[in-house]
């Protein structure tokens, strides 16, 4: 007998509604016959990851596919999230979540790293800045993390990301910058000495916020170098859409 599935979307949460609805608005242009539930880490009452996984299993479903709304596998994040859901037995990092203890099966997916529609997604951000990407650097700006275990993910995939995006689109370098650990104005200071061009900085957020209209544009104009920012982020962009109905598709 074939088990009942389900989708489980899980994000961050935010204070912010429009951080939220964004959310929300994305889910709910899935088109998917099987029941979807979004649970946020924190900040969305009545929305939490519990919730979400109660919700499906009273509908029936047996086995859970959880969709991690993430920019990067390396977010710490998705460590303790996978704990509460018994998905490893030790977080690697400090964590509050209690144990989920889900009667259905849970069937982890990947975040967005550099998936293919990700990377067009971040080309549009990046050529909507470009005037002349022979005679340019790009600079991607992550949120990054300080923690040993998970630094190496966030440098793997923003290496794989700026190798692809400076050959793709022709900038003469390309580079990163991380708000943890915090190297956003030095990497800014090197990659503008290294080459003497003009950087297009391009945040890799999923939505809009503190890091990327105030951070970031600070960490810049710290680095005293000539740049193009604009501070758009993931969301809203119907490649986003695409990505996570191809990741619905996967599962059904």
């Amino acid at each position: 007998m074939t088990k009942q599935k389900g989708i489980l979307v899980i994000a961050h949460g935010s204070r912010n509604n429009k951080w939220v609805n964004l959310i929300e608005e994305s889910v709910a242009q899935v088109e998917t016959s099987l029941p979807i539930e979004i649970g946020y880490l924190e900040l969305v009452e009545g929305k939490s990851i519990p919730d979400g996984v109660q919700k499906l299993e009273s509908e029936g479903v047996e086995d859970i596919y959880v969709i991690p709304y993430f920019v990067c596998s390396g977010s710490t994040h998705l460590e303790e999230i996978k704990y509460a859901l018994g998905l490893i037995k030790k977080s690697r990092v400090d964590t509050d979540l209690p144990l989920i203890k889900p009667q259905a099966t849970i069937i982890w997916g990947d975040p967005m790293d550099d998936h293919p529609l990700i990377m067009d997604l971040v080309a549009d951000r990046v050529s909507s800045l470009s005037n002349d990407a022979a005679k340019e650097s790009l600079f991607l700006v992550a949120h990054g993390s300080d923690q040993q275990d998970f630094q190496p993910i966030w440098q793997a995939t923003l290496e794989r990301m700026c190798s692809h995006l400076k050959e793709t689109l022709g900038f003469v370098h390309a580079g990163y910058g991380t708000i943890l650990p915090d190297m956003v104005t030095q990497s800014a200071q090197k990659l503008s000495t290294d080459t003497d061009s003009h950087i297009v900085a391009v945040p890799l957020f999923l939505s809009e916020g503190f890091y990327t209209t105030t951070k970031i544009p600070e960490k810049l104009n710290e680095a005293h170098v000539s740049y193009s920012y604009n501070g758009k982020t993931y969301l809203p962009h119907s490649l986003i859409n695409d990505w996570l109905q191809r990741k619905v598709k996967q599962y059904e």
